[in-house]
């Protein structure tokens, strides 16, 4: 017999076997029984929530002959036409391979028959989000006015990307992600039926790994069942089939982390690799530890907000009690970026492996776990102890306090005591100090420490005489040099150690290695380093080269002193910008062809009129004869548009159109230069200069071409 996955073979057949999903379950049950339904449904969810199973369960409820309590009874011949596929009256698509338009309009010519044999002809689409928008638009009249006999069901997982023409044609139900617990329950009924052995421990497993998702659960119980051998299924064999790294080992590894222990960490990374463990997979998981060991800082009921054992969730408690927020959160942002990095690093291992150093080598670590004391086995000498925080001062302790006293004078300084070794209790406040100023001294105590407060109502008391010199076997120590006694300040906590602040992205960067290899698997942003394409190239405006006219030929000499005129217009702007030569005609001849094709009517009579600018104005002068439409032709900003954009291929510092008939456009008193004829006011000042500096010194010009 060919095997069936178990998914399929334990997929709901009514709406009591339905998990969870209570909300959508009672609406579209009590639809089925009050026989009102509606035209268009639409499930949201992510997967392996039921969707598609519900739809189902829909289809045949609606169309089954004898329905029970709104549940199909799978027995009468629509429910088994549709449970084996050879109704046509229920059709079931997958979007994402039918995403065109012809299927959508197959669908729509094919609606408005009636079904063969069922009530209601139903629709499946399942993941409809995949349409394309010409797809959607064909759907959207078929789904607002659907025919009487018609139910469309679609289902999607993102309901986002359907556009919001469609979701407000539709009745939305969303689906939740189930619960650990349901899962649980669901996995033991399909092992129980098909005779599996598994733990319940392994259960948990599963439901976790699933993550709200039933189908992913089933799929993974069938596989490990396959694999099984008939041999109970532990939880470790759950963790060995999908990759995923047991919970002691996450713990030793954030603790290498936190602790900074960066020795430790390469033979745990080597262990890692050589397990077949996936480095993405394991990031994950990482950072997912990280941030159950935040929800045990900031909740008080951490239980309910993590999937773990009561063993587990104390280990991280007692984890996240020795280290701060901050450190936590910097370390879930780093493992989030290293996720990207690994889908693009060319060696994923040595990119691993160069984060979990740099993280472990941060600079904010926190204190080691305490380590009982070993008691001393030998009389040999040693160094002095480092003192530990002082305990609250009593009225015995009062002869090692200094207590609020005159200050001495600085000819006779009295030497400030200094801690000694203790040798019977090494947790106790010393008693007696050995000043040196040859042996290299303990590392700086807080100053709080070093000068405790006084006790209470003994601020007057005098200070106590000086202990006596204490030998230590090996050397003697001279006095410390003089200092001049302070007044103690208020006390502070010296036993609370004080979290370092999160590296900065600077100080990070100075571990990066000089490998360029390395180096791209290193950073954490990518830099778009622009090239000079050919369409930069061509968009840079052209270097334009202004020709130099010599001052002496654009002014007289008698003029060297006058202010400076504008610079005189050369023969080619003069027939420009002042309407003669070509430019005009050709500029007409582009009108014309215009009118022509898109304005038929307007170039019957705008046929002869011609074009002059002045400077920034195109004038259109029409003849008298046209005095009566010519209002038709300046309200058309259509035809007056296209003619400043035919004029400015020609003049682009054209801005202006003017149109008018021939008598108002000699009233104006603009005179045209082709009027003028060749008039010596329409040649440039330096041609006249030219002549005059060739008549003052006894040139003969025979002809000056104006260029």
């Amino acid at each position: 017999m060919e095997h069936i996955a178990l998914y399929r073979q334990y997929r709901p057949m009514n709406f009591d076997d339905i998990v969870e999903q209570e909300h959508a379950v009672a609406a579209l049950r009590q639809s089925v029984i009050s026989g009102k339904i509606g035209h268009a449904y639409l499930f949201c969810g992510t997967r392996g929530t039921g969707k598609t199973s519900i739809a189902k369960v829909f289809s045949r409820a609606i169309n089954c002959l004898h329905p029970v309590n709104g549940n199909p009874c799978n027995e009468c011949e629509i429910c088994k036409g549709v449970i084996d596929g050879n109704l046509l009256d229920v059709i079931e698509m997958d979007a994402a391979s039918n995403n065109s338009v012809d299927n959508i309009r197959r669908i729509c010519d094919e609606v408005v028959f009636m079904p063969a044999k069922a009530k209601y002809k139903v629709y499946i689409i399942d993941e409809v989000h995949m349409l394309s928008t010409g797809a959607f638009n064909a759907l959207l009249k078929t789904l607002e006015e659907p025919p009487a006999h018609a139910v469309f069901l679609l289902a999607t997982t993102e309901p986002h990307r359907i556009p919001a023409t469609i979701l407000s044609r539709c009745q939305r139900y969303d689906f939740r992600r189930i619960t650990n617990e349901s899962i649980v329950n669901r996995l033991a009924f399909i092992a129980q039926k098909q005779n599996i052995s598994i733990e319940k421990d392994a259960l948990a497993a599963i439901a976790t790994i699933g993550d709200g998702a039933l189908r992913d659960s089933v799929s993974l119980l069938d596989q490990v069942s396959t694999t099984s051998g008939g041999q109970t299924i532990t939880r470790d064999d759950i963790l060995r089939i999908t990759g995923i790294v047991d919970e002691s080992f996450l713990l030793k590894f954030a603790s290498a982390l936190l602790e900074g222990r960066a020795a430790d960490l390469l033979p745990l990374c080597r262990e890692l690799t050589m397990d077949g463990r996936d480095l993405i997979r394991f990031t994950l998981d990482l950072a997912q530890y990280f941030r159950s060991i935040l929800v045990t800082q900031v909740s008080s009921a951490p239980q309910t907000l993590i999937e773990s054992t009561s063993e587990a969730i104390a280990n991280m408690r007692a984890l996240g009690q020795r280290t701060d927020t901050s450190v936590i959160l910097f370390f879930i942002s780093r493992l989030s970026d290293l996720v990207n990095e690994l889908k693009w690093s060319p060696s994923a291992r040595t990119s691993f492996e160069i984060m979990m150093l740099r993280l472990a080598s941060r600079g904010n670590k926190i204190i080691p776990a305490v380590v009982p004391p070993v008691a001393p086995t030998s009389s040999a000498p040693s160094a002095p102890a480092v003192p530990v925080a002082p305990v609250s001062p009593t009225v015995a302790e009062t002869p090692v306090v200094p207590a609020k006293a005159k200050a001495p004078e600085v000819s006779a300084p009295v030497p400030t005591p200094a801690p000694v070794v203790q040798k019977e209790e090494p947790k106790q406040a010393p008693e007696a100090s050995i000043p040196s100023d040859e042996v290299p001294l303990p590392p700086p105590m807080p100053e709080d420490f070093m000068t405790p407060p006084p006790a209470p109502d003994m601020d007057f008391m005098a200070p106590p005489p000086p202990p006596p010199e204490v030998e230590v076997p090996g050397s003697v120590v001279p006095p410390m040099p003089p200092e001049i006694p302070t007044v103690p300040e208020i006390p502070t906590v010296p036993d609370i150690p004080q979290v370092p602040e999160i590296p900065s992205a600077e100080e990070l960067s100075r571990t990066k290695p000089e490998h360029p290899n390395l180096q791209k698997a290193f950073t954490t942003e990518h830099v778009n380093e622009g090239h000079h394409t050919n369409l930069v190239m061509a968009a840079r405006e052209p270097d334009v080269r202004t020709p130099q006219i010599p001052k002496d030929l654009l002014m007289s000499n008698d003029a060297q002193g006058a202010p400076s005129a504008p610079a005189p217009l050369s023969n080619l702007q003069q027939v420009i910008r002042h309407g003669s030569g070509d430019a005009c005609e050709a500029a007409r001849k582009d009108f014309m062809e215009y009118l022509k094709v898109e304005h038929t009517f307007e170039y019957i009579y705008m046929s002869d009129c011609r074009l002059v600018w002045h400077d920034r104005t195109v004038c259109c002068v029409m003849p008298d004869s046209f005095a009566a439409s010519i209002e038709e032709i300046r309200s058309n900003s259509i035809i007056l548009a296209n003619l400043l954009k035919i004029c400015q291929k020609y003049e682009p510092s054209l801005i202006h159109v003017q149109v008018s008939t021939k008598k108002e456009y000699e009233a104006s008193g603009v005179v045209e230069v082709a009027e003028q004829g060749a008039s010596s006011s329409s040649r440039p000042d330096w041609v006249k200069a030219v002549e005059k500096v060739s008549e003052e010194n006894g040139i003969t010009l025979t002809r000056v071409k104006d260029l």
